[in-house]
């Protein structure tokens, strides 16, 4: 079946080089139609140095959340592989890397995430939460990327394996999002949004210890219920201390149980908005192997993992870091102890250490750096260039 896609998808492709390569640059993206965060200001960026070129986001849900509108996003992805100069992905887009590109195109891989806590792409091949070795080959998984951006040299080495290249393809840039959460400006984007919504929620603004839940995505056997689950599990684990959870799940999950939520005393869910908007509202973030973590920590604030699951989590997909191993001051597979740590008002430091040494001397400016990076590979286009492998 999947030779039969990728002979299809190459074939649309084939007929999509018969029109003119265009001056674009075309952001692509299934983690919704929207386009990230990233790809927002990142495009805004683009746009006012580049005036000249035309700039688009390309962008679906994906299959696990909308198969019709991914299938239907496809012959548009393609066209636009086919015509853009530059294709800037936030993760595998089909569209891009299952046919051979043309010389005049350059592809660079910006990973949605600011790090890799938990394995992912080849480093999970046929784990139960990873794809199959049939499907990864037939369907050139990650492949034709010329570039991958990291936001710290501490995750090139997991991405070097996770997409299968050399760490030299491998540019540690930052991303958009780090100059978001930096911003203490008073024009700031992000503590404007943090004021209103505790305008707006009064959970985000009354006097108890406000701790952001934020688990990653479980997806296969075993993952229905599981956030509803554990929610309620850290609720009675709460229940002597003075501190409400914040719950924000993955934006692909199927989140937790609203009749549930409505029931905890000391549980709120907040449902549409962004986890990087409600960490500045919150005192403390808990996660598990969620890459939010990272977020959160260079918003400064304490960062917990809970990890009831770590002994089935170190085996599918897998850890590039384990949080009880290298951050054993605040990590935790029992909620109790949880709670105990949090409610006391313990600070964990091995984690905040651990920020650091990740994003290196990467700062403030990574949007402009981008975006003059993506121009001098729009620029590069016009020259001789090589065929995609």
């Amino acid at each position: 079946m999947y030779k039969i896609i990728a002979r299809c998808v190459a074939l649309f492709y084939a007929l999509c080089r018969l029109f003119p390569k265009r001056n674009r640059i075309t952001f692509f993206s299934r983690q919704g139609k929207r386009g990230s965060l990233d790809f927002r200001m990142l495009a805004d960026a683009v746009r006012e140095k580049c005036p000249q070129v035309d700039v688009r986001i390309c962008a679906t849900d994906p299959e696990n959340v909308d198969k019709k509108a991914f299938i239907l996003s496809m012959p548009s992805m393609l066209f636009h592989a086919a015509t853009s100069r530059v294709c800037v992905l936030e993760g595998y887009i089909p569209a891009v890397s299952v046919p051979h590109l043309d010389s005049q195109t350059r592809v660079i891989q910006l990973w949605h995430a600011l790090g890799a806590i938990k394995k992912f792409g080849y480093q999970s091949i046929g784990t139960p939460a990873g794809r199959s070795h049939e499907e990864a080959t037939a369907l050139r998984m990650h492949k034709n990327y010329d570039w991958i951006i990291a936001a710290g040299p501490g995750a090139i080495p997991a991405y070097a394996e996770a997409f299968g290249y050399p760490q030299s393809v491998i540019k540690s840039l930052g991303m958009p999002r780090m100059d978001y959460i930096l911003d203490a400006s008073t024009s700031s984007g992000r503590l404007t949004k943090a004021q209103s919504l505790r305008g707006r929620y009064d959970c985000l603004s009354d006097d108890v210890t406000r701790v952001l839940y934020v688990p990653t995505l479980r997806k296969g056997e075993g993952s229905h219920g599981w956030m509803t689950r554990e929610v309620k599990r850290l609720s009675e684990a709460f229940e002597p201390y003075a501190c409400r959870i914040i719950v924000a799940g993955h934006p692909l999950d199927e989140g937790c149980d609203s009749g549930t939520v409505e029931r905890l005393s000391n549980v709120a869910a907040i449902p549409g908005v962004a986890s990087i908007d409600l960490i500045t509202c919150a005192d403390c973030v808990v996660t598990d192997y969620s890459a939010i973590a990272l977020e959160a920590g260079l918003a400064g604030k304490p960062v917990w993992f809970y990890v009831p699951d770590i002994k089935q989590y170190r085996l599918s997909p897998g850890l590039n870091i384990d949080p009880l191993e290298e951050f054993p001051d605040g990590a935790f597979e029992n909620p109790d102890d949880l709670a105990a740590a949090i409610g006391e008002d313990k600070r964990p430091s091995a984690f905040a250490d651990f920020v650091i040494r990740y994003f290196g001397d990467v700062g403030p400016g990574a949007t402009l750096r981008l975006a003059e990076f993506v121009e001098e590979c729009y620029l590069d286009t016009f020259g001789d260039g090589k065929g995609k492998n």
